[in-house]
């Protein structure tokens, strides 16, 4: 298996609205996601590199709206999405729902991008149990790994 390589120049014909965005930055928030967020190594749950390629964008798209796409000007993008809005007298409010699965849902859902993320990903985050018959004995098998045995009764 391969790692994913970053190339800004791909990203920015992925996402146009960060064209103008310094490689730099693009690359630095890349390794970010790398060392923290996504496995990019042989052992990591995303078998499929074209796939895991696409959640590394999502997930740089992700930082940069939370982090700013210019760290020198200031950035006031509110967490959340826009419930509501008023135009006279100017009223605004932000959702930032805490879906009870998942302590780290919250912080993806933040944005389009971290939100498209957490959908894809989900298929990485659970377990699936064959049972072998009638017996109680049966294989977990998760992140595409060699399935392993769960003892009867467990």
């Amino acid at each position: 298996m391969s790692i994913v390589v970053f190339d800004p120049a791909a990203f920015a014909l992925a996402y146009p609205e960060f064209a103008t965005v310094a490689q730099a930055r693009t690359t630095m928030l890349f390794n970010m996601a790398a060392a923290t967020l996504l496995d990019n190594t042989d052992n990591s749950p995303v078998m499929d590199i074209g796939l895991r390629t696409q959640l590394f964008y999502l997930l740089v798209a992700h930082l940069l709206l939370l982090l700013g796409s210019n760290p020198t000007a200031p950035d006031n993008t509110p967490p959340g999405r826009l419930s509501s809005a008023t135009e006279g007298t100017i009223t605004t409010s932000f959702e930032y729902l805490l879906p009870p699965s998942s302590a780290m849902a919250p912080w993806f859902v933040q944005t389009k991008y971290g939100a498209m993320y957490w959908t894809m990903t989900a298929q990485f985050r659970s377990a699936r149990i064959i049972a072998n018959g009638d017996s109680g004995i049966g294989r977990a098998i998760a992140y595409g790994s060699i399935p392993f045995v769960i003892p009867g009764g467990v």
